[in-house]
């Protein structure tokens, strides 16, 4: 089942109890046929299916959508830009995200891009109808377990410190040597950072923190990295 609410957005005017317009947007065949599926047992049944962000903006039936779903990878940027085009273009309609991300990446990427729910690839047909009523009606949702990756994440001092590091394309051992640390001790705080932020690589750690809408580069960069003299 999806979680109990974590926020509100305003409510859509229509009926969870009435016919719902359901919009799909998959590339891969295999997730638009299972979402397909579970929203039909559901009786939330597609009613326009799209290939891709631009198709269905570029659709005179977009305004009419009550809910939307997308399957994508909020982790990486395609993922991530295809979401934020989506919530910008709708105009208030809610999208909900079946994520094909590892367990926890880019949850809250998705949250900060406008996503009204967030379900895991795994789970989508126990838990995708529930997430797009409750958006329907204004709820923000995602699985209970999946609740740590949607808080802001809190570095210690030396995770901010490799963070930084990483952003101006270090590698394990010059970091180890600029911070006079061990490279298993980077690479451990490596690990626990991306673990926090959601990311499996340093490329994407990257682009998270210089992301403006995460908003979280400043608390890293304002770390020194440089050793006392």
């Amino acid at each position: 089942m999806a979680s109990p609410t974590l926020g509100r957005r305003s409510a859509h005017p229509h009926e969870v109890a009435g016919t719902v317009a359901v919009g799909v947007v998959a590339v891969d065949q295999l997730a638009l046929r299972r979402i397909s599926a579970t929203l039909k047992e559901q009786a939330m049944a597609a009613t326009a299916v799209y290939e891709s962000a631009e198709q269905l903006l570029a659709g005179a039936v977009s305004g009419q959508l009550d809910v939307l779903v997308l399957a994508c990878d909020p982790s990486r940027p395609e993922g991530l830009a295809a979401l934020r085009k989506l919530t910008r273009g709708l105009h208030g309609c809610p999208v909900v995200v079946v994520s094909s991300a590892p367990l926890g990446a880019g949850v809250r990427s998705a949250l900060g891009a406008g996503a009204s729910g967030f379900v895991t690839d795994a789970r989508l047909e126990t838990t995708l109808a529930a997430a797009a009523r409750s958006a329907l009606v204004g709820q923000v949702s995602l699985p209970r377990e999946l609740h740590r990756c949607a808080v802001r994440p809190a570095f210690s001092h030396r995770e901010k410190q490799v963070l930084s590091l990483v952003v101006r394309g270090l590698g394990n051992r010059q970091i180890a040597a600029r911070l006079f640390l061990s490279e298993s001790t980077v690479k451990s705080h490596l690990a626990s950072a991306f673990q926090k932020l959601g990311v499996r690589s340093r490329k994407e750690a990257a682009a998270v923190l210089l992301d403006p809408d995460e908003a979280l580069g400043d608390s890293v960069f304002s770390v020194a990295v440089d050793p006392p003299e």
